[in-house]
């Protein structure tokens, strides 16, 4: 980047962009180019010292934390799972609202000591399985995770939940909330010091 004075701001594909990014629109932070038609991954904005990058968000925490951009938005859930990268949580920017739970049948729990556990937040899962006195065989899915228990391939999932919809559509119950998740503002540690005016408008012009 030609500039390395500029600020790099970290916003993740999909539904967690679509919420944020009507907001980002309406500040002088405003992205100039038209993401959905340009190619391109690092953006301008309206601001001369702020520039947007647009990654996974799973992949968001590790740029934060590396310093390649410093400041990021993202998923309570993916923060969750990405617990040994070092960055500093900001705000609760309030969207995206859901919830992370355990679903199911309903005897899922009853007698059990070990079960397979469909989910792609293994770090989560293990944890919140053995808070309950449970062993947790993890079976790693990347999407679609509700149709494993009715195949067999899991006893439960753990997943975000939002209507609950699509859960009772595959025969399964929301058995227990894990963390309500929403959409969070995180920071590089070291660019809290060295970019804090231009981070402090950031922050005053995203509530």
């Amino acid at each position: 980047m030609k500039d390395n004075n500029a600020l790099v701001l970290a916003l993740p594909k999909g539904r967690v962009y679509e919420d944020f990014i009507p907001v980002l629109q309406e500040s002088k932070f405003a992205i100039k180019d038209d993401p959905k038609k340009s190619r391109k991954m690092l953006l301008d904005t309206k601001h001369p010292l702020v520039k947007v990058l647009i990654i996974r968000g799973w992949d968001v925490p590790t740029y934060i934390t590396s310093g390649a951009a410093h400041l990021g938005v993202v998923g309570k859930d993916i923060l969750m799972e990405k617990k040994e990268e070092e960055f500093v949580e900001l705000a609760d920017l309030s969207l995206g609202k859901c919830r992370l739970s355990l679903a199911g049948y309903d005897d899922v729990l009853s007698g059990s000591s070990r079960l397979k556990i469909a989910t792609k937040y293994p770090n989560s899962s293990i944890k919140f399985m053995n808070s309950i006195g449970i062993q947790a065989e993890i079976i790693y899915l990347n999407g679609a995770q509700e149709i494993a228990p009715m195949l067999g391939l899991s006893d439960a999932i753990i997943d975000l939940v939002d209507t609950g919809k699509t859960l009772e559509e595959n025969g399964l119950k929301e058995i227990k909330i894990i963390a309500d998740i929403s959409t969070r503002l995180i920071a590089n540690k070291a660019s809290i010091k060295t970019k804090s005016t231009i981070i402090n408008e950031m922050m005053e012009a995203l509530k």
